[in-house]
């Protein structure tokens, strides 16, 4: 075949495979290589061992011109630079990856590189067999990724909860054998706070008439025409202030017996839980949420504050039978009892932190302090402690 159909054939080859989307860079460059080391060896056969022509001998006659020795050479030189250019080029791709993707509007392309506009885009790798490699995903985006972040923490909480919720559940079941565990327990946690609010209130008793000492002797000293003191004011001033101190205590020792009373609910119905106990299982009283204090209002503004102030001391004047003893800005005390009848109410106003409004605290006087917290709760003083949120509009009535 002449020189000039030769590298025809060759270019052909190319041009044909280059046009072929199916077949990629690598591919093509066998097929090249290959197809110059056929032509290659024609011509070294040729070379070496003469034109063969209708099966006749090199050196005998023929009508067709034999081929220099020059032109053998010539195209021998050619074919091995072709040969050796196209293997150098395949072996210098030996380190490229093939990627087949698809562009936004669905076609499909092979490549040996992403364009940067396509790089957040889902692609697969590509073996020299083209076949699947694996499957790299899309890039995630930032809401995702915060999404992610997000779960992980939220996980990562939850996790904490059940490990803590486990350890509760074990100090339960090692405190506890019984219902009746529980029951004593609860009673003498209750029965100790009750102590201290019986402390809380002689104390209160003993400022409250210490206090009275000091402003009857202030009283004397204006009818006599006198100036109160500096020493004497200070010592009214702080008088008053431990005073409001003392019964601040009373609201949070009742408060405390409050939590008491929910968290052994909690414990009691969890207890259940773990026991497996059936529904008809003993308990103890309150195992659901305890009512709020019957006593006790919040408010929340200072207009709704004064409102409910003016409306409590109103209710405690209608339903004391002692005579006020003293009236403040934020108290109201009457005079101790002196019968089991009798019914003596001191009414606190306990300021909460800026913005959030105050407490309003209604609560029984005892005769006496130093007897046991039930003396001072007799059927006509526990009425009127139930009814407390009731008359001012903030509650129902409770069965205690």
């Amino acid at each position: 075949m002449p020189d000039e159909k030769i590298s025809q054939v060759v270019c052909f080859s190319a041009e044909s495979a280059l046009k072929q989307s199916t077949i990629v860079p690598r591919q093509l460059r066998h097929c090249l290589v290959a197809n110059a080391n056929k032509v290659l060896y024609q011509r070294l056969s040729n070379a070496t061992t003469g034109y063969r022509h209708q099966g006749k001998p090199m050196n005998q006659h023929t009508t067709e011109q034999p081929r220099t020795r020059s032109t053998t050479l010539l195209v021998f030189f050619l074919l091995y630079t072709i040969s050796i250019n196209l293997v150098a080029g395949n072996n210098s791709d030996q380190g490229i990856q093939l990627y087949r993707w698809v562009d936004d509007q669905g076609n499909v392309n092979y490549t040996d590189r992403i364009p940067p506009s396509e790089i957040n885009k889902e692609r697969t790798e590509l073996s020299e067999q083209g076949t699947r490699v694996r499957t790299i995903p899309p890039a995630k985006s930032s809401e995702q990724i915060q999404r992610e972040r997000e779960l992980v923490r939220l996980r990562a909480q939850q996790q904490r909860l059940i490990q803590k919720q486990k350890a509760e559940d074990n100090v339960l079941l090692r405190t506890f054998r019984s219902v009746d565990d529980l029951t004593m327990v609860r009673d003498g946690k209750l029965s100790a706070v009750d102590v201290m609010i019986q402390v809380a209130k002689s104390n209160i008793r003993r400022q409250q008439d210490w206090l009275t000492t000091l402003r009857t002797e202030a009283a004397e000293l204006e009818r006599a025409g006198e100036p109160v003191t500096d020493q004497l004011k200070k010592r009214i001033a702080g008088a008053e202030r431990a005073l409001d101190e003392a019964l601040a205590t009373v609201l949070e020792r009742e408060q405390q017996k409050q939590a008491i009373r929910e968290k052994f609910a909690r414990d009691l119905k969890r207890f259940q839980q773990l026991k497996d106990f059936p529904e008809e299982a003993p308990t103890i009283e309150q195992v659901e949420q305890p009512p709020e204090l019957p006593n006790l209002i919040k408010c929340n503004s200072d207009q709704e504050c004064e409102q409910v102030w003016r409306a409590a001391l109103t209710y405690v004047r209608e339903h004391t039978t002692m005579p006020i003893e003293t009236s403040g800005a934020n108290v109201m005390m009457t005079k101790a009892p002196v019968t089991a009848k009798d019914i003596g109410l001191t009414l606190t106003r306990i300021q909460q932190k800026e913005g959030q409004g105050a407490l309003i605290f209604l609560d029984l006087q005892c005769r006496n302090y130093s007897a046991s917290a039930n003396a001072c709760n007799t059927e006509s003083g526990r009425a009127v402690l139930d009814g407390f949120r009731i008359a001012l509009g903030k509650g129902e009535k409770t069965d205690r």
